[in-house]
């Protein structure tokens, strides 16, 4: 197993604010996804039934599938349509991500920042993965949506998070976390892993939301090469992410950019161009 880099709290960590009591348990219709598409034959239609139970995630998601990132034009109009536009496993994991905002929305309007935040580095990464030989793209969409799921929970658990955030982002990256765990005992990276787990997600997705502020997991061949990747990638989105909201200096890409660039066999020109191929992809979801 691989150690935990430098500040990490272990991940079965719990304070006397924060226990698993504070994870939502895995939604029934996300239990019924996952145990048809594990299956040896999926069956699509039986997938479709589940979608259809519930008719707001239903319109969400072919609103998605006609979306300018998924859509080259066709007109969707069925759920079967979506699934054979998006494959069973993409399919799956937009499901995933819609399941994930409408359980952690706690009754309250929540960050349209942070969720629009959300949506672009699952896109982003999905992007990236298809050039890559080593990711699936549903595996990078799921990580993109789920990467940051601990922030909301934390929210919800901790009147005073969101001045912790505000205080985080303006630390280096790597006293990001630190500053979490100084402040509540317990931080976003290790509470979105347990939500992962918890909810059945990949290994490969679990272990890359524990560790994606860790750039030292680059080159630690402890860890897959998938999350090796997801890791590297998610700094280039974060970095796109940036630069879309006019936002030209993150703390997180100066500490990582390097590592990442080079993890990737990427040069500093290669990066650019794919921050402004995933900017132009992002002015038009």
């Amino acid at each position: 197993m691989a150690t935990p880099p430098p500040g990490l709290a272990p991940p079965h960590l719990v304070t006397p604010d924060f226990s698993l009591d504070n994870i939502p348990p895995r939604p029934a219709l996300l239990m019924a996804l996952q145990r048809e598409i594990r299956k040896d034959n999926p069956n699509t239609k039986r997938f479709a039934d589940l979608i259809r139970r519930d008719v707001a995630m239903t319109g969400t998601l072919l609103q998605i599938a006609n979306s300018a990132y998924f859509n080259a034009g066709r007109r969707i109009t069925t759920i079967e349509d979506a699934i054979v536009l998006l494959g069973l496993n993409q399919c799956n994991a937009v499901m995933s991500g819609l399941i994930l905002r409408k359980s952690l929305n706690f009754g309250n309007k929540m960050m349209a920042r942070f969720w629009d935040g959300s949506e672009k580095r699952a896109i982003g990464i999905s992007m990236l993965a298809k050039r890559s030989r080593i990711l699936s793209s549903d595996i990078a969409y799921s990580f993109g949506l789920f990467c940051d799921a601990g922030i909301p929970l934390l929210k919800n658990a901790f009147p005073t998070y969101l001045e912790t955030l505000k205080e985080a982002n303006l630390t280096a990256a790597s006293d990001f976390l630190q500053v979490e765990n100084d402040k509540h005992g317990v931080n976003h990276a290790v509470v979105g892993a347990l939500l992962a787990e918890h909810w059945s997600l990949e290994p490969e997705v679990v272990a890359a939301i524990r560790v994606h502020h860790s750039h030292q997991v680059l080159f630690d061949k402890a860890y897959s090469p998938v999350v090796r990747t997801l890791i590297a990638l998610n700094y280039v989105v974060e970095k796109a992410i940036q630069e879309y909201r006019g936002q030209t200096g993150s703390l997180e890409w100066v500490a990582a950019g390097l590592h990442a660039s080079k993890a990737l066999r990427i040069s500093h020109r290669e990066v650019d161009n794919l921050c402004e191929t995933l900017i132009s992809r992002f002015r038009v979801f």
